[in-house]
């Protein structure tokens, strides 16, 4: 039992002519499908053209399939009405008004709404109707809000655009130029391109446009088209719309400035008449095309297509008196054709249409647009199919009357067609998009070829959406060699791009890489830093890892040199030592507080000692270490000269019978001047070792090529805090000890600490400025040489004198020499 309902749906096929929209008349117990095509081109008097009339066969065949398959519509009929607009777009709307109108009479602004004619709707009749497209691309389309109800089994131009873009992008084609028709489809296509190739990075050298073959302008167009191509440089060249080949081939043979230019012609792009000069033209180009598919049974029911078939189809009787001048059963057609002087003749009705054209226009072993019309008829009733389901409960009348039911159940849909793709419609109203790319080519012997060198898929990962086999593609002149088409060349590694006076971002000039900085690559347009460790190599194409710099014993001979100089002051120091321990019962030696000068001599080893701690490689240790000891040794070691200054005062001050002076005399006050001073500086290293210890540091930025390893003192002010205390422990001790030069000699040393205090106060005023004026090793340099020079001034000033007396003239160490000195 057949449901009472004639519904009806809008596939909209053919050029963009018109948006065809749709509401529901009805009477017989089926569903209907309402077909728009265009299958004649240029007017009622020019030829249909088989190919497209290919499309509506591939209509019919899948409303047949469909109404006789059970596991689709079951027990409903599917039905089809079909309307050529024969390329017009009066055409077009006349038909749009009679599917509107529900009758034999075109109404504006008219639906049929009667009682008891229709039992239910897909929609109501002043809301959105539906329509399912294979050759509307503009993406002015994809506006939802406007147009909700268009669904297309193709993708609009705006991702065929970012298709083209990649292509360019993969193969290094920056500077092209464009040739659009002039109308509606090539300016859509020519913007779209110019805006995805403003994302990017590419430009377009120039845009030109073709218009019909043609017209009182067509001397002016070519004229203007050879001045501009003529002067460009660009050798790839995008083509949108539908060219005119034969306009394009004059232009070339007048200018020959086409000969060096390679196509790149989308999915949509037909070429108007001259389809041998158009093979020529485009020779060695790349295409985009929508991907073919192999239909068995649809091959087989075009194959069986005849007159005797389709006795009742006017238009297949029309391509035959057009093409093979047979006469039709419709006595008006054979007069149109009498009238325009061409003769018809009586032919076969059984001969099949396969056999009497060539593949090129009735192709039926290969299908791609056709293909898409298949499927669009299969969408439709997909969802058509799902909503009976989906609301069995309810009559089938109620259920298509609701307002957007349709239209959510084809957006849902998600089905696998006889042919065995998956079709799902997205976001958009779209089936994913997936391209084809071919390379053209003339082959030697004339014959023609469109070979398959790729595959642009959206829906995947955009690392693996274009896939080329570059080595089977045959460019211009059936050369192997990928042509160029850049406005600059690329700059070299270790160079970078600089903008030049020009509109255009693909023109530049070339400089090398700024200090630091590397481009390992040919299409670089900016250098990149190096890491802080790394610094560019003489090319300026790869970062090495910089030189270590440091006071090293293995490379460096100056560590050298600041390491057997204070070996030799600490054996200096040793041996002076020995000596005094020797003669330690000596006037001199007692007479000179000899527990101070051990005291002092070993501290003084000590601080020739630490200067190792500032050789080598650095780490974080010795740099806590060498700032520290080397303060607390030199506190010991002025706090010890400024004791024995003290107790020379303190000892002739007590000679005096009754002097109060007397009490200080002894250990006391030495060992508490030492401690208090070096208590101190103690005090002041251990808080700076608390607070912020100095560290190892790797200076990269000081020296270009260089990484200085140093120690980082920490705190600043800690260090100049042991340097200022030091400073002041060294103005104590000489201001004593000049205020005591003038006692008896045998007993004095004031002069000798005077001189050497001197000497310290020089080395470490100098070192001050010394040190803020220089970097890196230098720095530990300057320090050390410091250290050597006050340790050796204390040592040589202070004992080098005793011991010329105790080795060289002992006969004045006596008692009895002092006490006659002291008389």
């Amino acid at each position: 039992m057949f449901s009472r309902l004639f519904a009806g749906f809008s596939l909209h096929f053919g050029d963009p002519v018109v948006n065809a929209e749709l509401c529901t008349a009805g009477s017989p117990p089926r569903l209907a499908a309402n077909g728009h095509f265009s299958v004649v081109f240029g007017g009622s008097a020019q030829k249909p053209r088989t190919k497209y009339y290919r499309h509506l066969l591939a209509f019919i065949f899948a409303v047949d399939e469909i109404n006789s398959n059970p596991d689709i519509l079951p027990n409903v009929t599917l039905g089809y009405v079909v309307f050529d607009s024969c390329g017009e777009v009066n055409k077009a709307i006349e038909n749009v008004l009679w599917i509107l109108s529900g009758s034999t009479r075109n109404v504006p602004n008219y639906s049929l709404w009667r009682k008891g004619q229709v039992t239910g709707l897909i929609v109501p009749c002043n809301c959105l109707c539906f329509q399912i497209s294979y050759g509307a691309t503009d993406p002015h389309l994809l506006n939802r809000h406007l147009y909700p109800s268009l669904f297309r089994t193709l993708p609009n131009d705006r991702v065929q655009a970012e298709a083209i873009v990649k292509l360019l992008r993969y193969f290094g084609w920056t500077w092209i130029g464009i040739i659009a028709s002039d109308d509606d489809n090539g300016e859509t296509q020519s913007r779209e391109l110019k805006r995805m190739a403003a994302l990017y990075g590419i430009c377009i050298e120039f845009s030109v446009k073709t218009g019909p073959d043609k017209g009182k302008n067509q001397l002016e167009t070519i004229e203007s088209n050879k001045h501009i191509l003529k002067k460009s440089t660009a050798t790839i060249v995008l083509v949108c719309g539908a060219i005119s080949s034969l306009l394009m081939y004059v232009t070339e043979y007048e200018g020959e400035v086409l000969h060096n230019k390679t196509f790149i012609l989308p999915a949509n792009f037909y070429a108007q008449r001259q389809a041998e000069v158009a093979v020529l033209l485009y020779n060695g180009s790349l295409a985009f095309t929508r991907p073919p598919k192999t239909m068995p049974r649809l091959q087989k029911y075009l194959e069986t297509v005849s007159v005797s078939s389709r006795p009742n189809d006017l238009l297949l009787q029309e391509i035959k008196a057009m093409h093979l001048h047979c006469l039709s059963s419709n006595t008006q057609m054979n007069a149109k054709y009498t009238y325009f002087g061409i003769h018809l003749h009586k032919c076969s009705r059984d001969e099949l249409l396969s056999d009497l054209f060539p593949q090129l226009t009735y192709n039926t072993y290969v299908f791609g647009t056709t293909y898409h019309v298949y499927k669009a008829v299969y969408a439709m009733a997909h969802s058509l199919h799902e909503m009976q389901l989906y609301e069995s409960s309810l009559s089938l009348g109620k259920t298509l009357t609701s307002k957007h039911k349709l239209q959510q159940y084809l957006r849902r849909i998600h089905f696998m067609d006889p042919a065995g793709e998956v079709t799902s419609f997205n976001e958009n109203g779209e089936l994913p998009a997936v391209y084809t790319i071919v390379n053209y080519r003339r082959l030697p012997n004339g014959s023609n070829l469109m070979k398959l060198v790729g595959l642009y898929s959206a829906s995947v990962p955009d690392r693996k959406q274009l896939l080329i086999d570059v080595s089977v593609i045959k460019w211009k002149y059936y050369s192997s060699e990928v042509p160029r088409s850049r406005c600059s060349e690329d700059c070299p590694p270790g160079h970078r791009q600089v903008s030049q006076e020009s509109i255009h971002i693909c023109c530049f000039g070339c400089a090398s890489c700024s200090e630091g900085e590397i481009s390992n690559r040919t299409d670089k347009g900016s250098c990149e830093k190096c890491p802080d460790d790394k610094w560019p190599n003489k090319r300026r194409d790869s970062c090495i890892y910089k030189s270590s710099e440091y006071l090293s014993f293995q490379s460096d001979p100056m560590a050298l040199v600041l390491s057997v100089i204070p070996l030799l002051f600490s054996i200096g120091a040793s041996i002076i030592l020995c000596i005094f321990i020797l003669f330690r019962d000596t006037p001199i030696v007692k007479a000179n507080n000899r527990n101070l000068s051990f005291l002092l001599l070993v501290s003084i080893m000590l601080s020739f000692l630490c200067v190792f701690l500032f050789l080598g490689r650095p780490v974080d240790i010795t740099c806590m270490l060498r700032q520290t000891s080397f303060g607390i040794i030199f506190s010991v070691a002025v706090s010890s000269l400024l004791a024995k200054t003290m107790m020379v005062c303190i000892a002739f001050k007590a000679t005096k019978p009754g002097n109060t002076w007397r009490k200080w005399l002894g250990v006391t006050v030495p060992n508490s001047v030492v401690f208090i001073c070096s208590f101190i500086m103690i005090i002041i290293c251990v808080t700076w070792l608390s607070v912020s210890p100095p560290f190892q540091e790797m200076n990269t930025h000081s020296y270009p090529g260089k990484i200085i390893i140093q120690c980082n003192e920490g705190s600043v002010i800690a260090f100049y805090t042991v340097l200022g205390y030091m400073g002041f422990l060294a103005a104590v001790s000489f201001a004593v000890a000049f205020l005591a030069r003038k006692l008896p000699d045998s007993f004095n040393e004031a002069k000798y600490i005077t001189f050497s205090m001197l000497v310290f106060c020089n080395v470490w005023v100098t070192f001050i400025p010394a040190y803020m004026s220089v970097m890196g090793k230098n720095t530990v340099i300057v320090e050390v040489f410091a250290i050597l020079a006050s340790s050796a001034g204390i040592l040589c000033c202070i004992f080098f004198p005793k011991c010329y007396i105790i080795l060289i003239r002992p006969q004045l160490n006596t008692k009895r020499n002092l006490l006659k000195v002291t008389s």
